[in-house]
């Protein structure tokens, strides 16, 4: 893919790299852009300072390696809040940055619009249906659980997928605070194949 604009000179966000074994040790720094990519649109996309387009992450190994960072917290408690407040600081990110680009559209293809910023982050294959009262995506794959066993960070995965929730959840309520996240719940629901978004009213109790 071809990269047509640069929307930050500096990262949004960086946070250390650490060692993929059974003990925390920091191995470097990863920092994070949102990049605008011709034919994709913009992606959140995790770069090593120094090193060329091989260092390229995407926002599944993001997560992940966030999430590994966070295994250093002496308080399992500690590293939820963390990865919760890092998918969210992801949304504010990536609302800053669309907010022009959406605020004329319908609250539901408002929100259809940053999911799908989030999903080809995750360079996930999906199928989309969208109505008035519902808005459901089918992936292929669960992109986390499959980048996790790719990169062998499979203990990673349920705080990575709070940090995705936490992430899908900022933007919901952000832009549709009337509908709410029902698929995937922030400890359930892995491997994620589904993601569905209603109005609240819909949701049966």
């Amino acid at each position: 893919m071809t990269e047509t604009l640069e929307i930050e000179d500096s990262p949004v966000f960086s946070y250390p790299l650490a060692s993929g074994d059974m003990r925390y040790i920091e191995i470097g720094e990863r920092d994070i852009y949102l990049r605008d990519i011709h034919d994709t649109g913009l992606v959140f996309r995790g770069e090593i300072p120094g090193c060329g387009s091989e260092c390229y992450v995407e926002l599944n190994e993001i997560l992940l390696e966030y999430a590994m960072s966070c295994e250093g917290c002496r308080e399992e408690s500690k590293a939820g809040e963390e990865v919760t407040c890092f998918g969210e600081h992801l949304g504010k990110i990536l609302l800053a940055n669309t907010h022009d680009a959406i605020e004329n559209l319908t609250k539901v293809d408002q929100v259809a619009f940053v999911f799908h910023r989030v999903l080809d982050s995750m360079n996930s294959n999906y199928r989309e249906y969208v109505s008035d009262d519902k808005l459901e995506y089918s992936l292929d794959c669960c992109p986390l659980r499959e980048c996790a066993q790719h990169t062998g960070l499979n203990r990673s995965v349920e705080l990575a997928q709070i940090s995705f929730v936490a992430l899908c959840k900022y933007l919901i309520e952000s832009l549709a605070p009337d509908w709410e996240l029902v698929k995937p719940t922030a400890e359930g629901d892995i491997p994620i194949h589904k993601i569905i978004v209603a109005p609240a009213s819909n949701i049966q109790p």
